[in-house]
């Protein structure tokens, strides 16, 4: 199918949806799952693969203009590098007898949900339910790792759970990124700002 709109490069937002909500559900799937060693692999590779995606689709934004592209570049580092990366050397030690502590990736992904959460005041302007998004994605992040560096497993869980809401939301939004680049669009619902007037 052809949808060359002869407009230049198009923008690779509705791509990038796809692939962060690709991780959140992959996220839930191994926490929820208890993956073996073979699938936790494949994971760990995949992940990998699709940082690589992400990051390059979100330097390509960022040469558009799009600012938010700071946020997907975070996204891809932290979902998609160090949670592949965290999985391979999780099976690896795992295999070979050595105790494996995911502390550093913990740590990254903490830090990945307290810059989320900083900039959440800012995303007042989206659909309710892209800020809901962003509010899952930074809880999940929060819960996964303090639950891991606490050794609270049943806080790691929530974030999985969050991990898994955030997937679904991101889904509709790239969903609804496809329609707008075909000139269409599908029901986005109120912002944050049209609830405060109604007040």
């Amino acid at each position: 199918m052809n949808m060359n709109t002869g407009k230049g490069i198009a923008s690779p937002n509705a791509a990038l949806q796809f692939i962060f909500s690709t991780f959140g559900i992959l996220t839930w799937l191994s926490v929820v799952m208890k993956l073996p060693d073979d699938s936790a692999m494949t994971l760990g590779i995949i992940e990998l693969c699709l940082g690589v995606g992400a990051f390059a689709a979100s330097i390509l934004a960022l040469i558009k203009g799009d600012v938010h592209g700071n946020v997907n570049l975070v996204l891809s580092v932290i979902l998609g590098f160090a949670g592949g990366i965290t999985q391979i050397v999780m099976v690896q030690s795992n295999r070979m007898g050595i105790s494996f502590h995911p502390w550093i990736s913990a740590v990254i992904i903490l830090l990945g949900g307290i810059f989320v959460t900083a900039i959440l005041p800012a995303m007042r302007k989206l659909p309710l339910y892209e800020l809901l998004s962003h509010v899952f994605v930074a809880l999940g992040f929060l819960c996964s790792s303090i639950g891991t560096l606490a050794s609270l497993p049943w806080l790691h869980t929530a974030g999985a759970w969050l991990l898994l809401a955030f997937g679904i939301t991101g889904m509709y939004y790239g969903i609804s990124l496809m329609y707008e680049s075909m000139g269409a669009s599908i029901p986005q619902g109120p912002t944050m700002e049209d609830l405060g007037k109604k007040r």
